[in-house]
């Protein structure tokens, strides 16, 4: 494991001292830095309820901050008022709408994109293979395990062709089986897209396995404590849950959140 992130030339997004204080009067977040560079899966790590979701609605465009910047380069991306980045979010709750059947929830944003038919049906089914539900395109969410439903959420956000994809803690209300499954399966999407990766957990096991770099976010008001470097994800399968490698970077990543959240209860 390596620390604190330095800038390149390769960074395409980022939070530049930004500070979000609500209505009324609480500050979520204060002076935050954040650095995304392309290809990565960064994950935001800390507890539950510290800003970590309220980071990413800055990131998409959802809220705006109170002070500071948000910069996504026109070098890198398609910028648009609508979408600052040609980028998806996938959220907690699959969000489905539940009188659409699965290839109608995500032909959704197609429509709204005025994507073609025959292309958008190309789309669909290509992502439906990705995700294992190509037997399942007419069936409702009322039909679907959760599981399933999330499946649903992860081929609707790629059908749109996106760079960059926010995940909020997408798969922390399913069963550790399932969620070790589309851990994998989100790998794999990551790998063959090129994706960049923005994900929130509060397991550390689950950012250990994913992530190339994580970014240990602080308890209410949020900012940095320091971004961890780890290794290529490439190799990443279920033998990797029982290498010495991984358990070690569980090990010394639970160690670093104990001592930042030790430090926070004296201050």
């Amino acid at each position: 494991i390596k620390s604190k992130l330095k800038n390149n030339l390769t960074t395409i997004a980022g939070l530049q001292k930004v500070t979000k204080v609500f209505s009324n009067g609480e500050t979520v977040i204060k002076d935050l830095d954040l650095n995304v560079q392309k290809s990565d899966f960064l994950t935001l790590l800390g507890k539950s309820g510290c800003g970590k979701t309220t980071i990413l609605k800055i990131l998409c465009g959802l809220l705006k901050p109170t002070r500071g910047r948000v910069v996504w380069p026109t070098s890198t991306f398609t910028n648009s008022e609508k979408n600052p980045a040609n980028l998806s979010v996938v959220f907690q709750d699959s969000n489905l709408l539940p009188w659409l059947n699965v290839f109608e929830n995500i032909l959704l944003p197609l429509k709204l994109s005025n994507i073609d038919r025959y292309e958008s049906y190309e789309r669909i089914n290509d992502c439906l293979k990705l995700v294992g539900l190509t037997n399942y395109k007419k069936y409702f969410p009322n039909q679907l395990s959760g599981g399933m439903k999330m499946r649903v959420a992860i081929a609707r956000a790629l059908v749109t062709k996106p760079k960059v994809i926010l995940m909020d803690e997408p798969f922390a209300s399913l069963d550790e089986i399932t969620r070790f499954r589309l851990n994998n399966d989100l790998l794999k999407i990551y790998k063959k897209y090129n994706l960049t990766i923005i994900f929130i957990t509060h397991s550390v096991y689950e950012s250990a396995y994913l992530s190339n770099k994580i970014a240990l976010i602080s308890d209410k008001p949020a900012f940095l404590h320091e971004t961890i470097l780890l290794s290529s994800i490439q190799d990443r399968n279920d033998d990797y849950r029982l290498s010495s490698e991984y358990l070690e970077n569980c090990k010394k990543i639970s160690e670093k959140l104990n001592k930042y959240n030790q430090l926070n209860s004296y201050e």
